[in-house]
């Protein structure tokens, strides 16, 4: 009897003790997990609140977006919740900032259906703001130990898991460094161009499409930032230089010098390393230093601010290979009007206008009345009825 007392016992004990060996390697498989920076390689993959394809979606992520990876559970890592995700916890059970309850939930929205996405405990301490669409709820970070889940497929190993800590910070400055440089362009866009002094604007723009090749987005900001601000200054310009159009040639020369002591940064801090005689050596050339030389110069330095180190010659190659050809009759144009786009006519099908022409380089004189093959770069209109080119080769 006792014997089987005895059995029975050892029996149960074997029975029902707890697995020690699969519980030490269950705990050493948690311990073994290194936390980790993933990278989402695919569009549209999905965050969800537990571990399971049934589970809530939280939100959607795209192709390179990085977040930080803890754990893992079955087909899922869990990750900790993003920067930016909202929670929400019943204002009743708040008083001061402290929780006044135990196993109060933290959901995912605001009310009682939502999602649990932790729980916080008497004595807690908790900053947020009431809620704009439910007062009865506030919306505070998510408590620390929640944990949100995707898909083992679609995340890559970046980096360590201060990896994602360094490119947070690296956000914050290329959209503070954006801002800037926005807020510094509108700034000068607003300016008479005799004003203007866009070259910081200029750098900060540049800085960003040179130093934060990983964040695609602040890149198009910037360049379409430059872009404008590089047309404002362009069409300020030129309007600045149609008004002194009747200048002597000694005025202009006065005009020049004035442009580069404005703009010494085009000139002395290496930023576009122009030539400031250049322009004059090549118009030594000439008889006259005519309106359309000063309308070309004002664009080639217009154009050496956003290509540093260039010459003139690389300006015109620039623009001779994104030139047209066009066909047709050359006319010259005899009308004494205010901001005229070109001295001559180019005259298509049934001798009807399709551009206004000029060029310092070719006597478009010669060629009057002669139906001609040209190769033109376009050039401002000043809102006449045609196109406007710039004439560099005539066959």
């Amino acid at each position: 009897m006792l014997s089987r007392v005895i059995c029975l016992l050892s029996i149960a004990t074997f029975s029902f003790a707890p697995p020690i060996e699969a519980a030490q390697t269950s705990g050493k498989k948690a311990e073994s997990f290194k936390p980790f920076t993933g990278k989402i390689t695919a569009n549209k993959v999905r965050i969800r609140a537990k571990g399971d394809l049934d589970s809530p979606i939280v939100r959607q992520m795209n192709k390179n977006d990085m977040l930080l990876v803890v754990g893992e559970d079955g087909d899922f890592f869990a990750i900790e919740p993003l920067k930016d995700t909202k929670a929400y916890i019943f204002r009743s059970y708040i008083l001061d900032n402290i929780v006044e309850a135990n196993r109060v939930n933290v959901r995912l929205e605001p009310h009682i259906d939502a999602p649990i996405i932790g729980q916080l405990q008497a004595g807690d301490k908790v900053e947020g703001t009431v809620c704009s669409i439910n007062h009865k709820w506030l919306e505070i970070a998510p408590p620390k130990t929640s944990r949100f889940y995707v898909a083992k497929d679609y995340v890559a190993q970046a980096g360590g898991p201060e990896l994602l800590a360094q490119i947070e910070r690296k956000k914050h400055q290329v959209e503070e460094l954006l801002t800037s440089a926005y807020i510094n362009a509108e700034a000068e866009c607003k300016k008479n161009y005799e004003e203007m002094a866009p070259q910081h604007a200029i750098e900060q723009f540049q800085a960003i499409i040179r130093n934060y090749s990983e964040f695609p987005d602040a890149i198009t900001q910037a360049k379409e930032g430059l872009s404008l601000l590089k047309e404002t200054y362009i069409n300020k310009k030129i309007a600045f230089l149609e008004s002194k159009a009747d200048l002597s040639s000694t005025a202009k020369e006065e005009l020049r010098a004035k442009h580069i002591a404005e703009s010494p940064e085009l000139y002395e801090q290496g930023v576009a390393k122009v030539d400031p005689t250049i322009w004059s050596k090549r118009s030594q050339k000439k008889d006259n230093l005519g309106f359309w030389d000063t309308l070309e110069e004002s664009l080639y330095l217009s154009w050496t601010a956003f290509h540093a180190g260039k010459t003139f010659d690389d300006y015109y190659y620039e623009q001779k290979a994104n030139a047209s050809v066009l066909t047709g009759t050359i006319e010259r144009y005899t009308y004494d009007v205010r901001n005229k786009p070109g001295d001559f006519i180019l005259r298509g099908v049934e001798d009807a206008p399709v551009a206004y022409l000029y060029s310092t380089q070719i006597d478009l004189d010669q060629f009057a009345g002669k139906t001609v093959t040209l190769l033109a770069a376009p050039r401002p209109n000043n809102h006449f009825a045609f196109p406007a080119y710039y004439v560099f080769s005539v066959e």
